[in-house]
């Protein structure tokens, strides 16, 4: 739908238009609805100019899929207080003519900066340019806006620092900045905003470090303004996915209207302060990935039916309080220095574990002392034979084409007759081992058990290249190596991805490979790495090329997320999926895509692994259309932070 016009024709005074979802409706006051017959409603230049609208109140054309830019002549409406143009597909920049109460215009693909004439829109208490594509800063004109009650920026490109002139919108009760890309440090002048109920600052680049001049402040978040604990009325708190150092403030205490507390994903350290205790309905504390210590402090508000922790990711030790080891599963408790507990999933706790601790620290310390010294002799010794040994034999690799004797004589020489202290890993079809050549080349070797002839002719045709960086799953668990790979996912469960000093991938460890014959029933034992094989496998035993595809979507997923949680699965078949949102899952460590073609391609990638993990083999795709859809860029018209696991699970491919 695009701006078409407004024609008045016979009336005499509207008040109200409301287009939303399609839907027509003129309101207008009883004296003029007798004259009232017909009424044309669109949205022209030289429409909105036409005297007779001067009067309009409210004008709400949201989900109309109205396209193109908003009129600068929309200011002649003088009388407007309403304003909500929302899910649409308005692009250009924003009007600064608009004298209105409430201003929403969230979901378009609005750009540019927003215009500090945005100021004078003294009488505005409702502003929402959220899911937008707005970038530059913040202009400080905002702090103007005396009456503003809702300000949302959030799901914008929005970059430097945040104005300290906020804190003059003493009326302000609701603050969104999300998902931008603002920097600096949170001004201490918010804490002037006493009416606040919802701050979310999540999702940026927010840091800084304790000034020199509070240095009596001992227990405040740096980046958070000394005076935090002003903010009586405050109850949903968010700063997660950002660069924040310090201490949670023990001023906190006073905020007794609290019950959402995400401090996730930033680099907060020291010990939650035992005030949290008071507050008794507490909803949500999620202070994952961070560097928390201490003891977990026995709140009992964490019991209450519905409410969400996660403590997961820290430094924290000691004995779990009952009342949480027994309500929430281990999972959040999981990735700290030394949790223990009852419950089964947890470690158990130990008595004089910190001697323990000392005792057997020493010992591994003073044993790898002795290693390394037998290590550094033994090479020495075996650099001396490789010298007297290396006329002999020349380049083993070229040795290896024309005489295998001599080659498995210096294999059988370098294992010790593949001695068991030389086994670096176990498979089912046979034992790697770990060997140096006369030569000074690394190599491992596997050794198969008992196999059929045409099997192990089939393996002969095969010659494996020597993959410098190592498997996948290595790279990816180092944390300087993995930013390396900043369009891949943490902790991917799958070793036999191995990566060369390009990151080319290649797949590796055939132990378990079968070749499929169109005349046999191709059922085989249960093999493959749990997590990843296919669920038909558990009660069919048969072997097709929709089981690997099935393992494709697991690793592409595990590639995209933190770690694949086992309820996601649950979830995506249920309508709770419609609440979990794809920049949830996605790696923390990595911003959230800027670039609408970036998007795109991480869109696309989760849709193609949600469809490659379908519970029916039929319904899943093969792997030569997964190919064909990764070449295709396609294009979606929801806003990227707007899309949820459900809607791209229900998506056909």
């Amino acid at each position: 739908m695009e701006w078409c016009s407004i024609n008045p024709c016979r009336v005499l005074v509207v008040s109200v238009v409301l287009l939303s979802y399609n839907m027509l409706l003129i309101s207008s006051p009883p004296a003029a609805a007798a004259a009232t017959t017909d009424a044309q409603v669109g949205l022209r230049a030289e429409a909105l100019r036409n005297s007779t609208w001067w009067c309009l109140l409210h004008l709400n054309l949201s989900h109309s899929y109205i396209y193109g830019h908003i009129p600068d002549d929309i200011g002649t409406l003088t009388k407007l207080t309403y304003l909500r143009i929302s899910y649409c597909a308005l692009d250009g920049e924003l009007p600064v003519s608009l004298e209105s109460y409430s201003f929403a215009l969230s979901y378009n693909y609005l750009s540019g900066a927003i215009p500090s004439s945005l100021g004078y829109l003294k009488n505005l208490i409702h502003l929402d340019l959220s899911y937008n594509y707005l970038s530059g800063a913040i202009p400080s004109s905002i702090g103007y806006l005396k009456n503003l009650i809702h300000l949302d920026l959030g799901s914008n490109s929005l970059s430097s620092v945040i104005p300290s002139s906020l804190g003059s919108l003493t009326n302000l009760e609701y603050l969104y900045l999300n998902f931008n890309r603002i920097n600096g440090s949170i001004p201490s002048e918010i804490g002037n905003l006493k009416n606040l109920v919802q701050l979310s600052l999540s999702h940026n680049a927010l840091l800084g470090t304790i000034p020199s001049s509070l240095d009596w402040i001992t227990t405040t978040l740096p980046v958070l303004f000394p005076s935090l604990g002003y903010l009586i009325h405050l109850n949903v708190f968010n700063i997660r996915r950002n660069r924040i150092r310090g201490h949670i403030p023990s001023k906190i205490g006073n905020l007794n209207n609290l019950t959402s507390l995400d401090l996730s994903d930033n680099l907060i350290d020291g010990k939650i302060p035992s005030q949290l205790q008071k507050f008794e309905e507490f909803r949500k504390l999620e202070p994952l990935h961070n560097k928390l210590s201490g003891h977990i402090p026995p709140l009992s508000i964490y019991i209450h039916k519905g409410s969400s922790i996660d403590f997961s990711h820290n430094d924290f030790e000691g004995h779990i309080p009952h009342e949480l080891q027994f309500v929430y599963p281990p999972r959040v408790f999981g990735h700290n220095k030394g949790l223990c507990g009852e419950r089964e999933g947890l470690p158990h706790c130990k008595r004089g574990h910190k001697t323990i601790l000392i005792i057997s620290l020493s010992t591994i310390l003073f044993l790898s002392f002795v290693a390394l010294g037998i290590l550094l002799l033994s090479r020495k010794t075996r650099r001396n034979q490789t010298k007297a040994t290396s006329t002999k034999n020349g380049d083993i690799f070229s040795v290896w084409n024309y005489d295998g004797k001599i080659a498995y004589e210096d294999i059988i020489e370098a294992t010790e007759d593949f001695d068991i202290k030389y086994c670096i890993g176990t498979g089912g079809y046979g034992s790697v081992y770990k060997a140096q050549l006369p030569t000074g080349n690394v190599v491992a070797l596997k050794k198969l058990h008992g196999w059929e002839r045409d099997e192990a002719t089939y393996l002969k045709s095969f010659q494996n290249e020597y993959m410098e960086r190592g498997s996948l799953y290595c790279v990816l668990s180092n944390e300087v190596e993995a930013l390396e790979l900043d369009w891949i996912k943490r902790d991917v469960s799958s070793n036999n991805i191995l990566l060369d000093f390009k990151l080319d991938a290649f797949l590796s460890d055939f132990g378990t490979a079968r070749l499929l014959h169109p005349d046999s029933s191709n059922q085989t034992l249960l093999a493959g790495t749990y997590g990843y094989i296919a669920p038909e496998l558990a009660y069919t035993m048969a072997v097709t090329e929709k089981c690997d595809v099935y393992s494709f979507g697991v690793v592409a997923l595990e590639t995209m997320m933190e770690s694949i949680r086992e309820e996601v699965f649950t979830l995506l078949s249920s309508s709770s999926a419609q609440n979990i949102m794809l920049t949830d899952i996605l790696d923390s460590r990595l911003p959230s895509p800027q670039d609408r073609q970036v998007a795109r391609d991480v869109v696309l990638v989760v849709w193609l692994a949600l469809k490659c993990i379908h519970s029916n083999p039929r319904s899943r795709p093969t792997m030569q259309h997964i190919s064909s859809k990764l070449l295709i860029q396609s294009p979606f018209l929801e806003p990227f932070h707007g899309i949820s696991l459900w809607q791209l699970n229900i998506q056909e491919i």
